[in-house]
C-alpha cells in the first residue's frame, strides 16, 4: 500500500486559496490568489519531486473547486474531493471554535492525514458528461428566470397605473428565454442520443423518467460509475431517511438528510411528481403512504428515492425496466 507522507489541505474560495501543507506534525500555511499561474507556481511545481507521496485534499465547494481539481489531476497528482458535511462533522468532533480560511485548510489537511487510507481519489468526468451537466443546469437557471419574469410581469399588470411598453418589454424578454430553453433542450436531446444512446434508452424505459431526470443520472451521478449501491446514490442526493433516536425513550420524527446535492434533490423531486402519476410501482407506494397518514411531501421524497433506485437498477443490470422483475427483487 502506498504511503502518503504529505497532505495538502486546501480551502477554496471564489478568488483565493488557503493551503496547509501537513506532515502529521507541522502545518505550513499559505494563502494566494486562485488562478492558473499561482496554482502552477505554488502547488504543481513545488511538489513535482514528491508527486508520489503527496495528496491534495479539497472540499467540494459548488463549482469553485473543479478548476483546481482538474489542473492538479492533469499534472499527475492525487486529488481527493470531500463533501463539506464531512469536514463540518470533523470540525465538531475536534470542537473547533475558529472559523477562518487558514483554519479550515488546516482542518482539511488534518482530516486527510488521519483518514488518508480511506480517501477516494478524484476522477474527472468526460467532456460529454460535463456538457450534459452544463446544459441541464443552464436550462434550469433559464426556467427559473422565466418564472421570476412572469411573476414580475403579472404583478406589474395588476398595478393601478402601469405602462404597456414595460409589459411588452417583459413579454419580449420572456419569449426570448423560452426560445433559448427550447434550443438548449434540443441540444441536450441531440447530445444524449449521440453520446449516451444506450443509457438514455435504459433510463427512459422507466415510466415517468423524463429527459431531465435521465440527464441528471448521466451527468451528476455519472451513470453510477462511482456508486456500488443504490443507497450510496440516494445518500449522495440527500434523500435517504435520517432517523432521530436515542436509547429507548427519545424517538423524534425522522427526515431526509439533505446533506448531498441540492440540485439532484430538486430534479428528482420534480421527477417523482411525474412518477406518482405514470409509474405504477411508485404510484402504488405513494398512495399507500398517503393513506397511512404520511404527509404528501414525505411520500414524494419516498417516491424520489424509489425512482433513483429504479434508474440505478436498469443501468447496473443493463436491462430495460421490467416491473415484474423489480417486484420480485423488492420482495426478497
Amino acid at each position: 500500500m502506498k504511503i502518503f507522507k504529505t497532505i495538502v489541505g486546501i480551502d477554496v474560495a471564489k478568488d483565493t486559496l488557503a493551503v496547509s501543507i501537513y506532515d502529521g506534525k507541522i502545518h505550513i500555511v499559505k494563502e494566494f490568489l486562485y488562478n492558473k499561474k499561482t496554482i502552477s507556481k505554488e502547488l504543481i511545481t513545488k511538489f513535482k519531486k514528491d508527486k508520489e507521496s503527496v495528496v491534495f485534499v479539497l472540499e467540494c465547494t459548488g463549482t469553485y473547486h473543479t478548476n483546481l481539481a482538474y489542473q492538479l489531476y492533469e499534472n499527475g497528482y492525487k486529488v481527493s474531493t470531500l463533501n463539506p458535511f464531512i469536514i463540518k462533522k470533523y470540525s465538531e468532533m475536534k470542537m473547533m471554535r475558529i472559523k477562518t480560511d487558514s483554519a479550515d485548510a488546516k482542518l482539511i489537511a488534518e482530516y486527510g492525514f488521519e483518514y488518508k487510507h480511506k480517501l477516494e481519489f478524484f476522477k474527472p468526468k468526460s467532456d460529454a458528461v460535463m456538457h450534459v451537466d452544463n446544459l441541464i443546469k443552464a436550462i434550469d437557471d433559464l426556467s427559473h428566470q422565466k418564472t421570476i419574469s412572469k411573476n414580475q410581469r403579472h404583478a406589474l399588470s395588476k398595478q393601478a397605473h402601469h405602462s404597456k411598453d414595460i409589459l411588452n418589454s417583459y413579454d419580449r424578454h420572456i419569449k426570448f428565454i423560452i426560445t433559448e430553453i427550447k434550443q438548449l433542450n434540443k441540444q441536450l436531446l441531440d447530445l444524449l442520443k449521440r453520446e449516451f444512446q444506450n443509457e438514455y434508452d435504459l433510463l427512459t424505459s422507466i415510466p415517468g423518467v423524463s429527459v431531465k431526470v435521465a440527464s441528471l443520472v448521466i451527468s451528476t451521478f455519472n451513470s453510477f460509475q462511482d456508486f456500488q449501491t443504490a443507497k450510496q446514490a440516494c445518500s449522495f442526493a440527500g434523500i435517504c431517511p435520517s432517523p432521530y433516536q436515542s436509547g429507548t425513550s427519545v424517538r423524534g420524527k425522522g427526515s431526509i438528510s439533505k446533506r448531498g446535492s441540492s440540485f439532484a434533490r430538486k430534479i428528482l423531486y420534480m421527477g417523482a411528481l411525474s412518477a406518482t402519476k405514470y409509474n405504477p410501482l411508485i404510484k402504488k407506494q405513494y398512495q399507500r403512504l398517503v393513506e397511512n397518514g404520511k404527509p404528501k411531501m414525505q411520500a414524494i421524497v419516498a417516491a424520489a428515492n424509489k425512482l433513483l433506485r429504479q434508474t440505478f437498477g436498469v443501468l447496473k443490470s443493463k436491462k430495460t425496466y421490467d416491473e415484474s422483475y423489480i417486484c420480485v427483487r423488492n420482495l426478497s
